[in-house]
């Protein structure tokens, strides 16, 4: 028996025999029957090309694909007829694992999934997981962007708890799906990592009277996820120096006059994203509030602030500003200003992008930097 058949048949036996009801038909085998004595498959077939796979890239004792954390492989299928090729489609089952793009298998998250392969009426499903990464990404000044770095070890893994929570000095993990019912309060400088497809729930997350600083990570896909969603107050709030390097931060509030930020001294977003915003029915909010002299600086990522109300997407609690020197910025009140007349937009050194102004949000004004746009909806490199 060849290699190619040999992995083949543990593969999809395990996968097929263990965990699905079938992954072809009586008529149109998975695998074509190996010939013996030479002669050829069944005329009908549609199998993964598995001699096609580097080594390393099997795992023969779970009979499944592996990928290192940050991977991508392109698959290769034995169809016939051949008329069939151009029809393959897969299918992951859970995308947060590994993504797929065309016949492309692509790392996302630390786990298992299944793949489904389909072409027309044959199909199969198989395994691939994706090895835990031991890196987070971290902006490196000199070099003007994100790098890999070891993740220490001592660290606090974040557990679910239905209570408030202290956050002393350290460094914290997220694995997984991980939800805190009540508010964490900082007492002292901490560094949250979440790890690619996990994903952190929380109400409220409050810097103390001190005003911690606080540094978010995520690692080489930029899945990791932290929604902090309060229904009466800003969600995060009191942040000396507030950081995100590399993940999805999601901070809203429905309660009259809070926001998704409120009193950062100093936001600095160097990748992945940074949704603000007040989404209550009958409140007047804004997405993000800077300090009394305050400054936010966006050296990548995609950053959105919406208010609503009197009050302002990114507003002030005095004179403040906004730096752009890379990445996307997009501000915006329907009902007022997208910014505080007290907030200046800069242009970042080395910045290409434009600023762009609507009161409608679809016919878009060129305005310059280093002032203030006077407009409900603003727009930098975009």
């Amino acid at each position: 028996m060849t290699k190619k058949f040999y992995f083949l048949s543990l593969f999809l036996g395990l996968v097929c025999g263990m965990c699905f009801t079938s992954c072809g038909s009586d008529d149109d085998p998975v695998v074509p029957p190996t010939p013996s004595g030479g002669g050829s498959p069944s005329s009908s077939y549609f199998y993964l090309d598995v001699n096609s796979i580097a080594p390393e890239y099997q795992d023969q004792i779970e009979g499944c694909i592996v990928l290192p954390a940050d991977g991508s492989l392109e698959l290769k299928f034995e169809v016939s007829p051949a008329e069939l090729a151009s029809q393959i489609v897969l299918t992951s089952a859970d995308p947060n694992i590994v993504a797929v793009d065309g016949l492309k298998v692509i790392a996302k998250g630390a786990g298992k999934t299944t793949i489904t392969a389909k072409a027309g009426e044959k199909q199969f499903v198989f395994e691939v997981k994706v090895k835990e990464s031991n890196t987070y990404l971290k902006w490196n000044a000199d070099q003007k962007k994100l790098v890999a770095t070891e993740i220490p070890a001592e660290v606090t893994m974040v557990q679910n708890s239905d209570e408030n929570v202290e956050w002393a000095a350290g460094t914290y993990v997220v694995e997984g799906n991980v939800t805190i019912g009540g508010e964490i309060t900082l007492t002292g400088d901490v560094n949250l990592i979440i790890k690619d497809g996990a994903k952190l729930t929380v109400n409220q997350i409050y810097g103390g009277s001190s005003k911690y600083n606080l540094s978010i990570y995520g690692q080489a896909n930029q899945t990791g996820q932290l929604v902090v969603n309060n229904s009466t107050g800003d969600a995060i709030s009191m942040i000396t120096t507030l950081e995100v390097h590399s993940c999805q931060v999601t901070a809203t509030s429905s309660a009259n006059n809070s926001g998704g930020f409120y009193n950062i001294t100093t936001f600095n977003v160097y990748g992945g994203s940074v949704d603000a915003e007040n989404t209550g029915e009958l409140s007047s909010g804004y997405g993000i509030k800077l300090a009394n002299n305050g400054s936010m600086n966006i050296y990548g990522g995609d950053v959105k602030a919406v208010g609503k109300g009197t009050v302002y997407g990114i507003d002030t609690s005095g004179s403040s500003s906004v730096t752009v020197y890379g990445g996307k910025l997009w501000a915006e009140n329907a009902d007022n200003k997208a910014l505080n007349s007290s907030v200046t937009l800069v242009k970042g050194t080395g910045f290409t992008g434009k600023t762009e102004t609507s009161d409608n949000g679809e016919s878009w004004t060129e305005w310059g930097f280093n002032t203030t746009p006077d407009a409900k909806f603003v727009r930098v490199g975009h």
